[in-house]
């Protein structure tokens, strides 16, 4: 049996950044479109999707994409048999007997929101295999479902015009995720979910956990400088005049770590100042693994940039730290990769733990490089491997 959701967000928080992007989303849907949210993780797609959701008024049926995910499971499937036996002992000296058995099928949630005209949420549908959404097509364009054949049943469903569709997908830079086939993206309203502002953040912050402003600001700031030097990536590009062009790759957003450290401090009486080793205690255990540095290294930056931003420290010593911390940052990145990608080169494909092990690093320097060299195209992904791609200058 399909579960259907309604959905009631608690404590969502409008800023008149997030108004904005309400406004504009719930305009397509009411016009009979389906959008799609793009974005880094952390952003808050899910979040504003099933606040849209809820803003249409109809009940929910939500999805997750899913490696394994198949067509079946989205529109259905036979489950079982029935079987009827009738024993016609009319006439005593005449025995008729009438034995039938059919199969049952069931319908799964999309076909079961097309019919009555439910709002579909489909979370990180780019993580299931193009071939198993083909049967969003026919549904978000001619407004027709199609089905497997069956004696029992029509194969078409006439979609419901209430029936709206709510996507949303990480880059497809990501590991793990799929390219989208054209023929969806064309049907769908895409709109790109930037890094929430500072605002934005503070207020989910405040409102969420209960922190004060200031508290707030504190963190937002420290965890975006933080990222701004231990994440930032570069793109390899070809040489162009005698000169090695790179441009910025977006990163992933602050927002979540923002929010596990404030509940932790808040909910513990940790005090967010600089001289509190619990709170720097917090900040490393939250924020290290998000970066590609050695625990040492990522450490000694944590602790760098809590000392400049908690004590008043010049501008110019953070402005130095950015530069001077950045450029580390994109010369060990720029190693790493070269290192990856010569080994995807010498072999036939490999896994993300088989260069783990092959090139001792860990799952996030290894996820944070591939992410890199996807989007350069210096790799394609098949199935769950890596493949080099040799390109021309």
């Amino acid at each position: 049996m399909t579960t259907v959701l309604q959905a009631r967000p608690k404590g969502f928080i409008n800023t008149p950044a997030i108004e904005q992007l309400t406004i504009r989303a719930l305009r397509y849907l009411q016009s009979g479109f389906s959008l799609h949210l793009r974005g880094p993780a952390g952003t808050g797609k899910t979040t504003i999707a099933m606040h849209l959701a809820d803003l249409l008024n109809r009940p929910i049926v939500l999805i997750f994409g899913d490696d394994d995910l198949k067509s079946s499971d989205l529109i259905g499937n036979q489950l079982g048999y029935s079987r009827k036996k009738v024993v016609d002992n009319f006439i005593h000296s005449v025995v008729k007997l009438e034995d039938e058995m059919r199969q049952n099928w069931v319908d799964s949630r999309l076909t079961l929101a097309c019919k009555e005209g439910f709002t579909l949420v489909y979370d990180e549908f780019n993580r299931s295999h193009p071939e198993a959404n083909n049967v969003l097509l026919s549904a978000l364009e001619e407004k027709l479902l199609v089905l497997p054949p069956n004696n029992n049943r029509s194969e078409y469903v006439r979609v419901d015009p209430h029936f709206r569709a709510i996507f949303t997908s990480n880059s497809e830079e990501y590991c793990g995720v799929y390219g989208t086939q054209d023929a969806l993206l064309d049907r769908l309203i895409t709109i790109d979910m930037p890094e929430p502002d500072e605002e934005t953040q503070q207020e989910i912050l405040v409102q969420k956990i209960g922190i004060s402003i200031e508290d707030a600001q504190k963190i937002i700031k420290l965890i975006k400088i933080y990222l701004e030097i231990t994440t930032q990536k570069q793109e390899i590009k070809p040489v162009q005049e005698g000169k090695l062009i790179r441009s910025h790759i977006d990163k992933s957003s602050g927002l979540r770590p923002g929010l596990i450290i404030s509940k932790i401090c808040h909910e513990h009486d940790i005090a967010i100042e600089a001289d509190s080793q619990d709170f720097i205690e917090v900040c490393a255990d939250v924020l290290l693994s998000r970066t590609a540095l050695s625990p040492t290294e990522a450490r000694r930056r944590l602790e760098k940039v809590v000392k400049i931003l908690f004590t008043d420290g010049d501008a110019s010593d953070l402005n130095s730290l950015l530069f001077s911390e950045t450029l580390l940052t994109e010369n060990n990145d720029l190693g790493i990769e070269e290192q990856v990608y010569q080994y995807l080169q010498q072999s036939t494909g490999a896994r993300v733990s088989e260069i783990e092990v092959a090139l001792g690093l860990n799952r996030v320097q290894t996820t944070n490089v591939l992410r890199s060299l996807l989007k350069q195209g210096y790799l394609k992904q098949q199935d769950n491997r890596f493949f080099a791609v040799q390109k021309e200058n």
